[in-house]
């Protein structure tokens, strides 16, 4: 399991490499940890940053990545998300340069932890996970840990509306309305905040005493105005896991190259070609189109479904209407598809092509 942990810091690089120490002597799999931080380039201590950003690709270039992007002074909220664009990792965690990860092993506990969310009790990948930063214990959730498929399906890891706080709270609330938080007390990441007795610094005072107000007080008075936005993000993974939950027709080939757009789909939902009626092919099927409906059948039923069907984006099946009907016939509520625009469909037609005398029987 690759972990990617996003990280703004600033006029923090003292604190910044204490954090990537910490991270660094207590993981077990280095090459399976990416750090991504986010600077401004107005940084006070921007050349500090990337003199640490060279000293970093030596002395710690057993991680997979420690990658530091310099770039406009933007709100914490959209700097947590132009690194996470940049991220590959299967789990996301929110960091910040003031935690000292403490528990060795932190990653391997991690990865079982979530196993019954990947591959065990709900196979979905949905959930917020976090640690024990020695300040919330379980009542909340200060640095969340969510999927690489939370973050596709919402296309976004913080909402990206918020100048500094409540980014936590709004993920913490998501995962709360879909009943799926997890706390993780056995692993500790300490967080040296400022209300725990750590020195009220610059970078704690940017963003609660500067000219502009108190930015923290103005989020909270955001947050509040903004529960539509978070309804409208349960939503979108609730169905998520609706449809991880229903029986499944499964491709057992992805096409790599095509695979951004494959994803399971609700059978019901689909617009097929032809009617239900009592053959399920249509109203005055030829004798060969039954026979060939039958065949495919018996394929599927001895060696699986080979490709996804393709579907649109108005839900109507291009290519793949006879494999919806055996899902209806066998009781199958959801199957791999490739959701496309139909003026693709000429390059997905050359990758899942099948002739219907070479199904394996």
């Amino acid at each position: 399991m690759k972990i990617s942990i996003l990280t703004p810091t600033r006029n923090r690089p003292n604190n910044c490499e204490r954090f990537i120490k910490s991270i660094y002597s207590t993981c077990s799999e280095r090459k399976n940890i990416e750090l991504l931080f986010y600077i401004d380039n107005d940084d006070p201590a921007l050349e500090t940053y990337r003199s640490l950003h060279t000293h970093c690709q030596e002395e710690y270039k057993d991680f997979a990545t420690v990658k530091f992007v310099v770039g406009d002074p933007i709100s914490v909220s959209k700097s947590w998300n132009e690194i996470a664009e940049l991220s590959t990792g299967d789990v996301m965690i929110m960091g910040n340069d003031d935690l000292i990860y403490r528990t060795d092993g932190w990653d391997n506990i991690l990865e079982k932890e979530l196993e019954k969310f990947r591959n065990g009790e709900f196979e979905d990948d949905i959930f917020v996970a976090w640690f024990d930063d020695k300040i919330n214990w379980d009542r909340h959730c200060a640095f969340p840990i969510v999927s690489r498929t939370w973050y596709d399906l919402l296309g976004k890891f913080t909402p990206g509306v918020f100048n500094f706080g409540y980014n936590d709270t709004w993920i913490f609330e998501v995962g709360k309305m879909l009943g799926r938080l997890h706390f993780i007390p056995s692993v500790v990441v300490e967080h040296l905040h400022f209300s725990k007795g750590a020195p009220m610094d610059d970078t704690y005072a940017r963003n609660r005493t500067q000219e502009k107000g108190n930015l923290y007080a103005r989020d909270k008075v955001l947050f509040e105005k903004t529960r539509q936005g978070r309804q409208r993000d349960r939503d979108i993974l609730h169905k998520h896991m609706q449809v991880m939950s229903m029986t499944k027709l499964k491709a057992k080939e992805i096409n790599p190259d095509l695979e951004f757009s494959h994803k399971l789909m609700i059978v019901n939902e689909l617009k097929k070609e032809w009617a239900p009626t009592t053959h399920k092919l249509k109203e005055d099927p030829l004798p060969e189109q039954t026979e060939q409906y039958k065949k495919l059948c018996k394929s599927i039923d001895k060696n699986g479904m080979k490709h996804p069907i393709i579907v649109d984006e108005n839900l109507r099946v291009l290519r793949g209407n006879q494999r919806v009907w055996y899902c209806i016939d066998n009781g199958i509520q959801s199957i791999s598809a490739y959701h496309i625009k139909e003026s693709d469909l000429d390059r997905y037609i050359q990758a899942t092509y099948i002739y219907k005398d070479d199904y394996p029987l």
